[in-house]
């Protein structure tokens, strides 16, 4: 509570002192302006939701909440604020890459990452990207892409927004987002942070989440500042610092911590002279925790790991409607933890990235290869193409081939560590259709993906835990986007909604991998009547199996939450929100024994000046 009540102060010396369409191309504006260019640059044939600002503001600030209820991804969680993975289109936690401004964020340690350690309230945009991304965004972008985005204006405006609220099992949340730009330069400060005793009761039982407390805070600042008219320099850095119990399960209690801290850096510098477009980027990351068996003891297994990455990108536009992008980098990792010690690595690579429009047509070819010691690593390439047949129908195909490069943990864990892995790899194809009729659009998209060389732990003949190279999966399914904006009554109107059915099969068994949900669906819709606004979430997700044999499962579930706003002044605008989450007290698991919360409130204060 204490640190949330400093990260309030800080908060409040900050606002003192702070008193397209697919075919066409991409002006240098939009390079500008967007912090990954590349994300929309190079996926014309796959499809990109950016979820708006007004949604992200009306979920709760962990990342896993915002996108439970807004994309078709489905979330494992150990409870609420404790560890949350997610999983698209059949494929696993480590198989989903999470990109900061255009950098691949994963573990290096695990291969993925913990989706309630994202504050989402420091960022101007998040984006989620079905579909394979390994050329770009290299290892772990097989079943898709999660981007968090600082984006630059330069328009000379000041934007400043403060919130604070209060919820359900003491769980206080505070943030700050301020924006200032001036012709030449443009700054961005984020700061969030949420704290809760998180003893919420088990549904259906008399027992209560024991050993969850969580608090966290994200520090998040971007400048870019125009040098001369065709030089930019970019710097972006993000800090986050966490600490949480580990709450047991129903059958079985805990008493264990962990402590995790993360800095990412980002300098960029880009240069546009005529036709060519350069691009250098520094970046240092690094990742440590430190896990308690017992938080009452001072010891503890730890990990500690700095990645050092340099990339350039020379695009040249050949012609008004071809364009050629070359790309070298080279990436630098140094680890260490209990059990791993000077875990080292080295990797390069080069990619070629080619986009064509002819009139309503756009194709784009794509090739990556890196080279390293570490594990064998295979040409990927991405092929897309994508047909305006209408101003109301859009039509797009993609190929691809992707990976997953082994983790710190499967290569140099001296107690199990396999340095001959080789990397998963997935062939993939999907087909995919833009329909749009006045105020309603609706994306539908039908994949299909082969994986081969899936890792996995498995006892060898000594019963010593190993990582190898087993599996071979196929996945198949379809992907639906919807919204639809109208007027009720003289108000507006929106809804939204997104389905998925997936089917993830082992070729050995022809079994249904765990944990992944043969349909999910979700619905939000949002009305406002004057002053008030009243919102609504809803997510179905359909039952799970626990074992590979399936013959266990988790039943499905129904959650809706409910929300109220009011604005109590314009200029400044403030405005008070009511939320009630799971509003009709559903008992749901996504892990076994791992009850989530029932019925819970928050309210919310906002002031934007």
């Amino acid at each position: 509570m204490k640190k949330l009540l400093n990260l309030l102060f800080t908060i409040s010396i900050c606002c003192c002192t702070s008193a397209s369409a697919q075919i066409d191309s991409i002006n240098w504006l939009d390079e500008v302006v967007l912090s990954d260019a590349k994300l929309i640059n190079n996926s014309k044939a796959q499809l990109v939701r950016k979820l708006e600002d007004s949604v992200i503001q009306q979920s709760e600030p962990l990342l896993t909440s915002l996108l439970k209820f807004n994309s078709p991804f489905f979330f494992r969680e150990n409870g609420y604020g404790m560890v949350a993975s997610a999983s698209v289109r059949g494929t696993g936690a480590a198989q989903t890459a999470v990109v900061w401004n255009g950098i691949n964020i994963n573990s290096q340690f695990t291969g993925q990452t913990d989706f309630n350690t994202i504050n989402t309230r420091v960022y101007d945009n998040v984006s989620v990207k079905p579909g394979g991304g390994s050329v770009v965004y290299g290892s772990g972008a097989i079943g898709g892409t999660i981007h968090l985005n600082d984006d630059f204006q330069f328009n000379g405006s000041v934007n400043n927004r403060i919130s604070t609220g209060v919820g359900s099992f003491e769980t206080i949340q505070a943030n700050y987002k301020g924006d200032f730009s001036s012709e030449k330069t443009s700054l961005s400060i984020g700061i969030s942070g949420i704290s809760s005793v998180n003893d919420y009761k088990y549904t259906g039982t008399e027992l209560i989440n024991e050993n969850g407390d969580f608090y966290n805070a994200s520090v998040n600042a971007s400048i870019a500042h125009w040098l001369d008219s065709r030089h930019l320099l970019k710097f972006y850095s993000n800090y986050y610092q966490g600490e949480r119990g580990f709450s047991g399960t129903i059958n079985l209690n805990s008493n264990s911590k962990y402590v995790d801290e993360n800095s990412r850096n980002l300098l960029e510098w880009k240069y546009f002279s005529g036709n060519l477009n350069s691009n250098l980027k520094f970046a240092w990351i690094k990742e440590k925790f430190e896990y308690y068996e017992n938080r009452e003891s001072s010891e503890f297994n730890f990990g500690e790991a700095e990645t050092a990455i340099i990339k350039y990108d020379l695009g040249y536009r050949i012609t008004d409607n071809t364009k050629l992008n070359v790309i070298a980098d080279y990436t630098d990792v140094n680890g260490e933890g209990t059990g791993i010690f000077h875990a080292k690595r080295k990797i390069g690579g080069i990619s070629f990235l080619w986009d064509h429009n002819i009139e309503k047509f756009n194709y784009q070819l794509s090739f990556r290869q890196e080279i390293t010691d570490s594990y064998k690593s295979p040409l990927l390439f991405s092929a897309g193409l994508s047909f305006q047949l209408s101003e109301n129908y859009l039509l797009r195909f993609n190929s691809s081939r992707n990976f997953r490069m082994p983790t710190i943990n499967d290569l140099f864990w001296q107690n199990g560590g396999n340095p001959d892995l080789d990397p998963e790899t997935s062939l993939q194809a999907e087909i995919g259709s833009g329909i749009v009729f006045e105020n309603f659009k609706i994306d539908l998209s039908a994949y299909v993906i082969d994986i081969e060389n899936l890792i996995r732990w498995t006892p060898d003949a000594t019963g010593l835990w190993r990582p190898v190279n087993t599996k071979e999966v196929y996945n198949y399914g379809i992907e639906a986007f919807a919204e639809w904006k109208t007027s009720f009554y003289g108000n507006d109107l929106n809804l939204t909604g997104t389905y998925a059915f997936t089917r993830s099969i082992d070729k050995e068994t022809d079994n249904q991998l765990i944990y992944v949900p043969g349909n999910k669906a979700t619905i939000s819709a949002g009305y406002s009547i004057k002053r008030f606004s009243l919102n609504l979430q809803s997510l179905y997700n359909g039952s799970i199996y626990t074992s590979s044999d399936n013959e266990y499962q988790l039943d499905g579930y129904t959650l809706a939450n409910l929300g109220v706003s009011y604005t109590l002044n314009t200029k400044p605008e403030i405005n008070l929100s009511a939320t009630i989450d799971n509003a009709f007290n559903k008992k749901y698991e996504s892990l076994p024994s791992r009850i989530m919360p029932g019925r819970s409130y928050r309210t919310t204060l906002t002031l934007k000046f």
